[in-house]
């Protein structure tokens, strides 16, 4: 019971993804099962011959069969998909015309060049080569040409093996649904590889969009982009009078770190404080490595709260221990608070931060700092 409820949800999980257009198979893949579809369908109606009675329309199916496995069977391993696609619809397009010639344009065989049309849509798309749209277009053509030439042959010829009755209205029927069912499979099939394809262009959009906005160690947001978001929170205090709070941070005695561990160690610790500092903030707050070791995060709260959760952060990363090569690597790190102010500049904003977190180096580490002393003066090198 619980293997069948499995097989159910995987099923179901399966249809889930090819709507979405997560591709599966491999273009060889394709084309392999095009071919061996394409050529039971023959032996299919080989057999049906036969049983009408038609003995010529039987071998000639029986031997396209065997000879369409085998051509193109050779030509998929080679990783000649091109040529494969030319030698299924070209197959399906002169059997369709030879059989029609045969047994009668009121058995149906020439609707499968219907099915052909959406067929050489589906296919060139599957192959890497810039001549998809002319390939397309070049096997419409052809395959609207043997249509023709079928209906007028016909119209001037009397088939050469007539089919009783019975059996002209039963391959009516069976190349009519034959037909349809294929449109809608190489349809399904269509809108499915597009599908897949735009899902690859995402995620390729996405990368793109990682890189150009991302920090590659981290994954935080990079200088660039927090300072035009930082643009964006001022351009909003001033049409709102919603404050926010700029804390710039700095890992305490992190060359120490690099200098004892090596560089590797270092990248390690600043991706766990990168993590820890991504979880304590809240949806709306934003996270970016500055430069180097230092972490500039801007919280959307007003400096008494963005106090509260700095803190927070700052003993999470005290509490936090690193192991490198069986070795545990403890940090701390310090912060300085400005909250934004109407009509002030960004860089004097983050500048204020920095002169905090300059304080908070000189006295002590490991702290938030908010205020600083009326007395006090920066002398930075």
């Amino acid at each position: 019971m619980k293997d069948k409820r499995r097989s159910t949800d995987n099923f179901k999980h399966y249809v889930n993804e090819l709507q979405k257009g997560n591709s599966f198979f491999s273009a060889e893949i394709i084309f392999s099962k095009s071919v061996l579809v394409f050529a039971f369908i023959d032996a299919v109606k080989a057999l049906l011959f036969l049983m009408a009675n038609s003995l010529y329309m039987m071998i000639v199916y029986g031997l396209t069969c065997v000879l369409l496995i085998t051509v193109a069977h050779g030509r998929i391993k080679k990783g000649h998909h091109l040529s494969v696609i030319m030698i299924v619809l070209l197959e399906i397009s002169v059997m369709s015309v030879i059989t029609t010639i045969f047994v009668g344009w009121d058995t149906g065989f020439s609707n499968l060049l219907f099915a052909c049309i959406t067929a050489s849509f589906y296919f060139p798309l599957v192959v890497k080569t810039e001549k998809r749209n002319m390939l397309s277009l070049c096997f419409c053509i052809l395959i609207l040409l043997c249509y023709f030439v079928c209906y007028l042959l016909t119209s001037i010829l009397i088939p050469i093996t007539p089919l009783s009755r019975s059996w002209t209205i039963f391959f009516f029927i069976f190349n009519t649904l034959l037909s349809m069912a294929l449109m809608v499979a190489f349809s399904f099939l269509f809108v499915w590889e597009l599908m897949s394809k735009q899902r690859i262009l995402q995620q390729q959009n996405d990368q793109l969009d990682e890189l150009a906005h991302k920090d590659p160690l981290t994954h935080l947001l990079n200088r660039r982009s927090m300072n035009e978001l930082i643009e964006t929170h001022m351009d909003n205090l001033k049409k709102t009078g919603k404050r926010f709070t700029i804390v710039l941070g700095d890992i305490d005695n992190f060359k120490s770190v690099n200098d004892t561990y090596g560089h590797e160690a270092g990248d390690m610790v600043l991706v766990a404080v990168s993590e820890i500092i991504s979880r304590n903030v809240g949806p709306s707050d934003l996270v970016s490595r500055w430069g180097g070791e230092e972490i500039l995060i801007l919280l959307s709260d007003p400096l008494e709260a963005a106090t509260l959760t700095t803190d927070r952060i700052r003993k999470r990363i005290d509490e936090n221990i690193v192991s490198h090569e069986g070795q545990d690597i403890h940090v701390s790190m310090t912060f300085g608070a400005a909250e934004s102010i109407p009509g002030f500049r960004i860089e004097h904003l983050i500048q204020q931060a920095d002169d905090k977190l300059y304080y908070g180096k000189k006295h002590g580490k490991n702290q938030v700092v908010t205020d600083l002393p009326a007395d006090f003066v920066i002398k930075k090198k």
